[in-house]
């Protein structure tokens, strides 16, 4: 008699293919994170620490390149003096403006902030009211010394005067006869020291020359307000003005865009500020023919000198001076061509 086969029982197939394609499963999951862990540790550039203060910025746009250029300066000398510094802005992609900020950073009970002052109204209020609750504030670019702020790291309105005012002496000539000041805060420049001495580098230079020096705030919040009202300057009724000066870097791009928009390259001269891509391209192809900065490393490297030291002593400068500097075509030909030559004697 022939012996019957036993068949292996479907269930016990069903087993042995459970365990093998769980056994399979956990070695790729095994596998998949120990990649993840060793890439999260290849990949990081700083262990994790604690830090013993915390400062807050506001500034106007985070994409603007000049606070940017402050920000990744001072965030450097901020880590060396174990504080880290956060950076937040105003305008357009938040609903936030610097008063939310200020009351955000009290409640939060900041170490310090890092202010760019704009003559808002009811800001003076909020920068005496963090002091008052023992947040000792910085404020840059515009001085609002009349708060109870610790310090002030910028230029003052008379040493911008004369940097802009000798540009602005050195391009009029005798068909200038309008001159337009392009501003963006709340006070008036009429009435500070910025647009006297502008007014009187001009008059000194050209003498019996009927020039009008006008200012024009843009009242902005963003770079959409700022474009717009810069193109409706160059499509204004009054026509445009032979020398316009710009004293922010969004205006002095907007100024630039709209120049090169409405063909006006040649019957404009843009005085601008700060020496973003942009802006050094039109300088160097003598679109526009000079713009001033501050040096933003400077900025940067005072605003958190000076809440270190307060930290430290509980006290520190009321005022600290950066330099001023201008770029014209002729500085960056000169550069240019000194470059070229020292690669010539290099080969």
């Amino acid at each position: 008699m022939k012996k019957t086969k036993r068949s292996i029982p479907v269930e016990f197939i069903l087993m042995i293919l459970s365990l093998a394609l769980f056994g399979a499963f956990v070695l790729f999951v095994r596998h998949y994170y120990a990649r993840i862990l060793d890439a999260a540790e290849n990949d990081s550039t700083a262990p994790y620490h604690t830090y013993s203060r915390q400062y807050e910025m506001i500034a106007d746009s985070r994409s603007n390149t000049f606070w940017q250029a402050v920000y990744d300066r001072a965030s450097l000398e901020a880590a060396e003096s174990d504080a880290y510094l956060s950076l937040n802005q105003t305008g357009w992609n938040t609903d936030f403006d610097k008063l939310d900020y200020i009351d955000m950073f009290i409640a939060a009970r900041a170490d310090g902030i890092i202010l760019e002052y704009n003559g808002e109204e009811g800001l003076a209020e909020k920068i005496d009211e963090a002091v008052e609750q023992g947040i000792p504030v910085v404020t840059i670019i515009n001085d609002p010394n009349r708060t109870r702020r610790q310090s002030f790291v910028g230029v003052n309105d008379y040493q911008l005067g004369n940097a802009y005012g000798a540009e602005v002496a050195r391009l009029a000539d005798e068909n200038t006869h309008n001159i337009l000041v392009l501003s963006n805060r709340e006070k008036e420049l009429e009435k500070n020291q910025m647009y006297a001495q502008i007014y009187k580098a001009v008059t000194d230079a050209h003498p019996g020359q009927n020039i009008r020096v006008k200012e024009q705030n843009l009242n902005s919040r963003g770079q959409f307000d700022v474009e717009e009202a810069v193109r409706n300057i160059f499509q204004s009724a009054e026509g445009m003005p032979e020398i316009l000066v710009c004293l922010d870097e969004v205006t002095t791009e907007c100024a630039y865009q709209a120049m090169v928009d409405f063909n006006m390259v040649g019957e404009v001269r843009i005085i601008g500020f700060y020496t973003s891509d942009t802006i050094l391209d039109a300088v160097q192809k003598g679109l526009i023919p000079v713009t001033i900065y501050m040096d933003a490393d400077q900025i940067g490297t005072y605003c958190i000198e000076a809440l270190t030291e307060y930290a430290e002593t509980g006290r520190t400068n009321t005022y600290y001076t950066v330099d001023l500097h201008a770029m014209t075509t002729e500085d960056l030909q000169t550069a240019e061509e000194e470059e070229l030559s020292g690669e010539v004697q290099d080969e």
